[in-house]
């Protein structure tokens, strides 16, 4: 009897810039089944949809719809993603969705850095069960340059007026080792900028004390 062979494994397209393409009107599935994802991507990605949701919805749809995948959205920002544009133009995902951008055209697909030794990566959020959105989260993407971090970011959601967003406070690790201290003092930085709405599933307390937590959490993963 003929054995089959394995399905082969996909790629994202790696553009001329070095960085990972994102078709915009592929399912997300395209990013899970990818051989050369990011795990953080994939990972957020199966938390934050099913099956059935990542082979019915695209990746520009999901990405532009944050509040659907709050985690997603959260993951694609401290990823450093970016939009690309029909008109040629891109823009930083944070930006683009804090409306601080405003490129021409409509936009197309979605960029992003590759996995890097030098790149490390948590996450962190608390929810009522596991098949529940998160109530807060986190996601912490760390850039090394040696043993000195070169850049840090920190997406949170459930702690903004909006669905995520970047903290300000990681951008002062730069230039110095990551040490439980330093994450520590950045861990209490975010929760003094968080400004959350309260529900009721949280109070405003209750949010800045969880973007602490989540934050220094998601971080000391990139110790690891």
């Amino acid at each position: 009897m003929p054995t089959q062979s394995p399905p082969r494994a996909s790629s994202l397209t790696l553009t001329e810039s070095g960085l990972l393409l994102l078709p915009g009107d592929a399912p997300l599935q395209t990013i899970v089944d990818a051989d050369n994802a990011p795990a953080l991507l994939q990972q957020v990605l199966r938390r934050s949809y099913s099956w059935q949701e990542r082979n019915d919805v695209s990746i520009r749809r999901a990405a532009l719809s944050p509040d659907r995948g709050p985690l997603w959205a959260a993951a694609l920002m401290a990823w450093n993603a970016s939009i690309l544009f029909d008109s040629g133009e891109t823009a930083s995902y944070a930006r683009y969705m804090h409306r601080d951008v405003r490129p021409q055209g409509r936009s197309t697909d979605i960029l992003i850095p590759p996995e890097a030794d030098a790149l490390r990566w948590g996450v962190a959020d608390v929810a009522r069960t596991k098949l529940d959105a998160p109530i807060v989260s986190a996601v912490a993407v760390v850039e090394f340059d040696g043993d000195r971090v070169k850049a840090a970011r920190v997406a949170l959601t459930g702690v903004w007026k909006h669905t995520a967003d970047l903290a300000q406070a990681p951008t002062q690790l730069a230039g110095q080792p990551l040490t439980p201290e330093a994450i520590d003092a950045v861990a209490r930085a975010i929760a003094q900028e968080a400004d959350p709405r309260p529900n009721f599933l949280g109070s405003i307390e209750y949010r800045r004390a969880m973007a602490e937590v989540l934050s220094r959490d998601a971080l000391m993963q990139c110790l690891a």
